[in-house]
């Protein structure tokens, strides 16, 4: 039996500290990684509280306010990236330099083939992948809204030899209440997610509603169904095999998601960064390469990228 992984998340935004709130709380070595320094220091004073469908404190006394901190922590073999996918070219050089030879590399995002991207930098043995099925909000320094959870997490390698980590991290995901389970198969969940999120996250991010509201709303659930659609014709094109009746579960796992404010939303209220480009950006990006046709994408793309940009007009213009 491999030893116990010693685990670095980078990122303690709601998907990372749910993860990490967790496995700490589980009895797991976990160290946090954030550049919010408010948000550490409640963390370190308090604990790292989840509310919401699930409830606890976790201490969490491990913890790095940059990435080159982490290398305060040797003991680590086995980093999680759950920033965002838009950052992961800043954070690439930044990795290298503190992890420990012989680390591997878990993408625990939104997006279209961020594990090829870590493979490349990493080595693709080195490379899992993780499709988490849960969402929440920073909802205060050291405090986590978990929103909903739709188990399972499902969590793959890149390759052969990544197997025996993602069967072990599933399994200590599952014991700490967040059922994962281990698949060969992970493109075909990273893809479902996706498409999942490049049909409803970024109109809401574009109306600023929450996700109830566009699903009630029949103009444009009609516009997410179209987007739906475009990705599901994509993925098939790429050789992904979804189970019977995918299309009717993913619009009712969307009419289900409640008034929940996406990602993406967050992001445009806060004036950062989008991961459109690895969302609805990729599928039109693959739907070009494979000859398919993504108007919806494309359009949905052009208009977050637009919402995105800084203005060059002068002041008075804007």
């Amino acid at each position: 039996m491999p030893s116990e992984p010693k685990i670095a998340i980078i990122g303690a935004g709601p998907t990372g500290a749910i993860l990490g709130a967790h496995l700490a709380h589980a009895g797991h070595y976990v160290v946090l990684c954030d550049i919010l320094k408010d948000h550490l220091d409640a963390i370190e004073a308090d604990g790292l509280c989840i509310t919401g469908v699930s409830e606890m404190t976790a201490r969490c006394e491990r913890l790095a306010h940059s990435v080159s901190e982490l290398s305060s922590y040797p003991e680590v073999d086995t980093i999680v990236i759950s920033t965002k996918a838009s950052i992961m070219p800043l954070l690439i050089p930044q990795i290298k330099r503190a992890a420990r030879p012989g680390a591997r590399f878990i993408s625990c995002q939104n997006g279209l083939g961020n594990e090829e991207f870590l493979a490349e930098a990493f080595g693709a043995d080195n490379v899992l992948r993780v499709v988490v099925n849960y969402a929440g909000s920073r909802v205060g320094d050291g405090l986590i809204w978990m929103s909903f959870f739709n188990p399972p997490n499902y969590i793959g390698s890149v390759t052969a030899k990544g197997e025996a980590l993602a069967r072990q991290i599933a399994d200590a995901m599952s014991k700490a209440g967040l059922e994962t389970q281990f698949t060969t198969d992970i493109k075909k969940h990273e893809w479902a997610k996706a498409i999942l999120n490049a049909a409803l996250s970024p109109v809401c991010a574009l109306t600023r509603k929450p996700m109830k509201d566009m699903m009630d709303l029949e103009v444009s659930e009609l516009l997410v169904e179209e987007l739906l659609r475009e990705g599901i014709r994509v993925a098939e094109a790429a050789g992904v095999t979804f189970d019977e009746g995918f299309f009717e579960h993913c619009v009712q796992y969307l009419r289900k998601a409640g008034y929940h404010k996406t990602s993406m939303h967050q992001d445009i209220e806060r004036g950062t960064p989008t991961e459109i480009d690895w969302l609805n950006g990729k599928i039109a990006e693959r739907g070009r390469a494979l000859g398919i046709e993504t108007p919806y994408n494309s359009a949905i793309t052009a208009l977050i990228k637009g919402l995105e940009m800084k203005s060059s007009a002068p002041a008075e213009h804007q």
